[in-house]
């Protein structure tokens, strides 16, 4: 009798991986509390990585490089110190371009360290900081047209206790690059990406966690639920920049934010097209450095004093969103 041939092997695993998200936000805010666009926005992000070195058994157990580049969007207007008379229409609804290189080393199975350096762009940023109707390339401004920053994160995947929540705590070092572009109105020195209160070459620390759960594992429910955590800490000098526009710095803390977002992974599409998902859920930021939000009301409401504005667009500032996304 014949005999059928085995199945060939499977092929090796890819050393590439990477991801392409689209994103819908209620508020569109930055890590660090900054509020920007108070309309819906929507953020579209791809992400590349390339392992460069894998051994489970070693000390150093995986070591990549990669690269993400952002963008977003709002069709409603940007409103707020953005509008700029209306002088917004540099790209028309796109706001920002982020780019990101990356480097990291997993080590101990568990740990891992990493360095990111960002890039952000806009020519509607710069057309705010500049006189009314004035325009800026992406390269020369009197505002602010690119700015960088570099973090430093140091994270610990806590799979290994076998609890039903891992927390995944970590650490981040954000260190606040001299803006680029021409000396001017709001030009290098003056003008931060972390916020407008915030000081050039100086600092600040992410400290959080990811607490995560997989409910298929344990109930079925093809969902995994993530509840991102973290406060920004600091030197006061770090949101004391501009003292005489936002007051002064109340102390060493940021903004604290909490929230929910709940994964569904999308298993009627092939695997050939990748692992596509759904993503929706909320961030709640409590915004508690009084520059900060002084800083808020500015962006969103041209107003310096967060007191003299809603608290949602300064201070206690909740964002809905929802998403979908390839992962390969």
């Amino acid at each position: 009798m014949p005999v059928k041939a085995p199945p060939p092997p499977p092929p090796p695993p890819s050393w590439w991986s990477g991801f392409i998200e689209l994103d819908g936000e209620s508020f569109l805010i930055n890590p660090q509390g900054q509020a920007l666009i108070k309309t819906g926005t929507a953020t579209l992000v791809t992400g590349l990585n390339l392992t460069l070195y894998k051994d489970k058994t070693g000390f150093i157990n995986n070591v990549t490089v990669g690269g993400l580049l952002a963008t977003d969007w709002s069709s409603s207007g940007f409103g707020g110190y953005w509008a700029n008379g209306g002088q917004n229409s540099s790209n028309g609804t796109l706001f920002d371009v982020v780019f990101a290189l990356s480097q990291s080393v997993t080590f101990g199975q568990y740990w891992t360290l990493s360095n990111t350096f960002f890039n952000v762009y806009s020519e509607d940023v710069a057309d705010a900081s500049g006189p009314p109707g004035t325009h800026c390339g992406l390269t020369a401004c009197s505002g602010f047209p690119a700015l960088v920053w570099d973090e430093v994160k140091l994270a610990l995947n806590d799979s290994f206790t076998g609890w039903p929540i891992t927390f995944n705590p970590y650490v981040t070092f954000y260190y606040e690059l001299q803006s680029i572009g021409t000396p001017g109105a709001g030009g290098p020195g003056s003008v931060s990406a972390a916020c407008f209160p915030c000081e050039t070459n100086n600092y600040d620390f992410f400290i959080g966690m990811t607490p995560t759960i997989n409910l298929e594992k344990y109930w079925g429910i093809p969902i995994t639920l993530k509840a991102p955590t973290y406060v920004t800490v600091g030197p006061s000098s770090f949101w004391n920049g501009a003292p005489g526009v936002f007051g002064a710095s109340s102390g060493s803390v940021g903004v604290f934010t909490t929230g929910l977002t709940a994964i569904m992974p999308l298993k009627f599409m092939p695997a050939q097209y990748g692992n596509w998902y759904v993503k929706a859920g909320f961030q709640w930021y409590d915004v508690i450095n009084t520059a900060l939000q002084n800083a808020n009301a500015f962006s969103v409401d041209l107003n310096t004093s967060c007191a003299a504005v809603s608290s949602g667009d300064c201070s206690s500032i909740l964002v809905g969103f929802g998403g979908i996304g390839v992962a390969f």
